[in-house]
């Protein structure tokens, strides 16, 4: 018995419902992972752009073309930078480079203009220095250390005298230093600003000194670094 063949037509419409059908399609395993946090970071300093030449760019064409240079994500962070006072407008990038790092490319561009990238998660953001430092927090350092007034102690006489000589008593017992510029607290606020590189006219920020404590509002990693210049100054003493 011979089977029905399939009429022209019917076997062309078979072929085209198969090729039209949707495939069942596995989703993809082992992809690349986003890099994220210090792993980015890192990516930044060691990624290299073969050659960047902008002519005025805008800050957002400059994020736009990273991203799509690098597939990492870029943010801009328009509110805290104009909240700072810099004006977005003015931040433009106007240079040529070749076999730049992505790091390094970020720094000269943005550092002239008080901006910086900061990596958070798996997003590089454009923000302030002050922002991408971190929350100011309250800390008081004791200084009284360094405050204090010196005195110089008279001491006994070393040379040789005859047995009824009698010391002169024209010279005070005690001495206080008066050139000594740590007795003023302001000067421990000015040493602080000047071996601390941060921006200390930051929203939120504050510095003031008393006898006894250096009250700093500053992120964390600055106390840190106004506590080893605290440190140093005592050499200074």
């Amino acid at each position: 018995m011979r089977r029905p063949r399939l009429a022209p037509l019917a076997l062309a419409a078979l072929l085209a419902s198969a090729l039209l059908a949707p495939a069942s399609v596995a989703a993809p395993t082992g992809g690349a992972t986003p890099l994220r946090g210090t792993a980015l970071a890192a990516a930044l300093k060691t990624r290299r752009l073969t050659q960047v030449a902008f002519d005025g760019a805008t800050v957002d064409e400059v994020a736009k073309w990273l991203q799509i240079a690098t597939g990492w994500n870029f943010v801009v962070k328009r509110h805290v930078i104009e909240k700072a006072g810099i004006d977005l407008g003015t931040v433009r990038a106007k240079l040529t480079l070749g076999q730049v790092t992505v790091a390094g490319f970020l720094a000269l561009w943005l550092e002239p203009h008080g901006l910086v990238a900061k990596v958070e998660d798996s997003i590089v953001y454009v923000t302030t220095r002050a922002d991408a430092l971190g929350a100011p927090v309250l800390v008081l350092h004791g200084i009284s250390h360094l405050t204090w007034t010196k005195t110089n102690f008279r001491g006994s006489d070393l040379d040789l005298h005859p047995s009824d000589w009698t010391p002169p008593d024209d010279r005070a017992e005690e001495e206080l230093v008066e050139d000594d510029p740590f007795t003023d607290p302001q000067h421990v606020v000015d040493l602080v600003k000047q071996m601390v590189d941060a921006p200390w006219d930051s929203e939120g920020w504050a510095i003031s000194a008393t006898k006894q404590f250096l009250a700093v509002k500053a992120p964390r990693s600055v106390q840190a670094q106004v506590a080893r210049a605290l440190v140093q100054m005592e050499a200074l003493k």
